[in-house]
């Protein structure tokens, strides 16, 4: 019993750490989206998202999974093997880095026109090909940060990064406008870098001689199974990146930058605990993933806690989100309110299959992984544009719930038959717990009648607090060490 509160206060920790780190970074990104909605406008937002999917789909084919695979191997690796492991990722980090800058540079003509439909926007990509340098390498340090559980000079990067960006990001809109964007990303990715490389250098990392056969076999270990992460990534930047032009296409800039502001709305509200999951999690699966009771034991418990602590927040959301939407953005922004009420619901769902999601990654089974992203990914491109036909802007919410009800389903078999994962009674009861809550809070706003809707609004709101409340107390006391104070 002490081991798994042990666990759990660990889960916590991070997620404190983590989740200080991201309500920084959340405040500075309300910050920078309520400067680009009214200095750059709804088309100008549109520009940004289309920029950012061809940066991220082209460090994507260019980074060779090293994102992931540099974190599972340094966890995994002996303290003295560590050295020269970090001087190795760094090494291919720039290699990488270099490559896809020249892709984007020699391409740009190339992706103005089948991102916007002509070669306007040829300049743009150009000066963006910068944005991926720093952006590579900038991964590559944030990676071996990760890998060494150095959090909390990984928490300082992630925080000085977004708030250091924030005046520049500011200054060049108000003076460029849309002619900005480019140099806002260049800008962002710079200092991302530079503040990652000093502390970086504050490890004062010394590997001695590396041989070459040497460098070359450990080399391979790391990019081998990245090729299929790198190809996971590639698909669904490129699933990402294809709903985006279709939206583009046929609904215009101005619908594509809606889409942006909602999808980035509710990446940002949980971002808090995915951050956590994916810097702390993944470190700490990989070092217990040869072991498979505490691999499930594991799993369970992040699972739980994730599910436990996002339930209230989304609850919340959903009560107070055309609020939530005109406070960030402006008016303007009211048509996403649809698309953000399903695709909030979804990220409880993602939670869930994201905790056993990482357990193909700890084990590095990269291919199975590869090939569960290609058939997930698929379904999700589906539902988005078969709803956003159907529905517009409402509908692509809907599709993102129920891809992610399916892709719970699904990874659930991946990992049971492969694994023997199983969740455990805690967890079973809980999950119910919350869907039973968000139904709930789903029938109460078709509700016409002001007065009653708000009322079980918060209701519903006390009863969802109250009970995560109860259950953390459960496993870590805290009310009665208030009591004893």
């Amino acid at each position: 019993m002490k081991t798994e509160s042990n666990s759990y206060k660990q889960i916590i920790k991070a997620t404190s750490l983590f989740g200080g780190v991201q309500s920084i970074t959340i405040l500075v990104s309300i910050l920078k989206t309520k400067a680009a909605a009214l200095l750059i406008g709804v088309s100008g937002v549109g520009i940004f998202g289309v920029l950012m999917s061809t940066l991220n789909f082209i460090q994507a084919l260019t980074r060779c999974g090293i994102d992931v695979t540099a974190v599972k191997e340094i966890a995994s690796s002996e303290k003295e093997e560590q050295p020269q492991l970090v001087k190795l990722i760094l090494k291919i980090t720039l290699i990488t880095a270099i490559l896809g800058a020249l892709i984007i540079f020699i391409g740009s003509p190339l992706l103005s026109q089948l991102a916007f439909n002509h070669k306007s926007y040829t300049s743009f990509f150009i000066i963006v090909s910068m944005a991926i340098l720093f952006n590579q390498m900038a991964t590559g340090n944030l990676a071996i940060l990760q890998g060494l559980r150095s959090l909390k000079n990984l928490a300082k990067v992630i925080t000085l990064s977004s708030v250091l960006s924030l005046i520049p990001t500011v200054g060049i809109y108000y003076f460029f406008g849309e002619k900005g964007i480019p140099w806002v990303i260049v800008t962002t990715a710079g200092i991302s870098f530079f503040v990652s490389h000093y502390y970086i250098k504050q490890l004062k990392i010394s590997a001695g001689n590396y041989p070459l056969k040497k460098l070359i076999e450990t080399g391979k270990t790391i990019l081998k199974p990245g090729l299929y992460l790198s190809l996971a990534s590639i698909m669904a930047l490129a699933i990402a990146y294809i709903i985006q032009v279709y939206i583009t296409n046929t609904g215009g800039v101005e619908e594509v930058g809606l889409y942006n502001a909602g999808f980035a709305l509710i990446h940002s509200y949980v971002a808090i605990f995915f951050s956590a999951l994916s810097k702390d999690f993944f470190p700490r699966l990989s070092k217990v993933s040869k072991d498979s009771g505490m691999v499930n034991k594991t799993v369970n418990e992040q699972a739980y806690i994730l599910l436990l602590l996002i339930t209230p927040l989304i609850v919340i959301f959903l009560a107070i989100k055309p609020f939530i939407v005109t406070l960030l953005y402006t008016k303007a922004f009211l048509p996403i309110l649809g698309m953000i009420t399903y695709g909030m619901l979804s990220t409880a769902f993602k939670s869930v299959s994201w905790s056993m999601g990482f357990m193909l990654l700890a084990k590095g089974d990269s291919k199975l992984y590869f090939i569960t992203e290609l058939i997930t990914h698929l379904v999700l491109l589906t539902f988005v544009v078969a709803g956003y036909q159907i529905y517009g802007l409402t509908g692509i919410g809907i599709g993102f719930l129920v891809y992610h009800i399916l892709d719970l389903l699904f990874i659930k078999w991946i990992v049971t038959k492969n694994y023997g994962f199983k969740f455990d009674l805690n967890f079973n009861n809980l999950f119910y717990v919350c869907i039973f809550q968000f139904l709930i809070m789903v029938g109460v706003l078709f509700i016409d009648n002001g007065i009653i809707k708000h009322t079980i609004m918060i209701l519903v709101i006390l009863c969802s607090l109250c009970f995560t409340l109860f259950k953390l107390n459960n496993h870590f006391n805290f009310f009665d060490r208030f009591k004893h104070d």
